[in-house]
């Protein structure tokens, strides 16, 4: 569910902090990358989570149990950022 503002912005982000976080060549991953073949558990999918929020200037009420792939968390954090934008008439998304 992205939104042409921040299609593949919100990917790249995600990319820069895992890459970074895990000493991971970024180009190594993709939005299909699964977060188990990278460790990520659900402590540091949260991590992740409130590190995106603040990127992004969203709030996750709760961080879903369905975010498998580094592509699913960058379109949650895009549909909070579509709904943050909605909400307030904003046409400019945080980055």
């Amino acid at each position: 569910m992205s939104t042409p503002t921040t299609e593949g912005q919100t990917f790249a982000v995600v990319r820069e902090l895992i890459a970074k976080d895990h000493a991971i060549a970024p180009e190594t991953l993709t939005p299909e990358t699964p977060l188990q073949s990278l460790e990520i558990d659900s402590l540091a999918l949260i991590e992740l989570i409130f590190t995106l929020e603040e990127r992004f200037d969203v709030v996750a009420d709760k961080v879903p149990d369905d975010l498998p792939t580094l592509g699913s968390v960058a379109d949650y954090i895009d549909g909070l950022v579509a709904a943050r934008m909605a909400a307030s008439g904003d046409a400019t998304p945080a980055a």
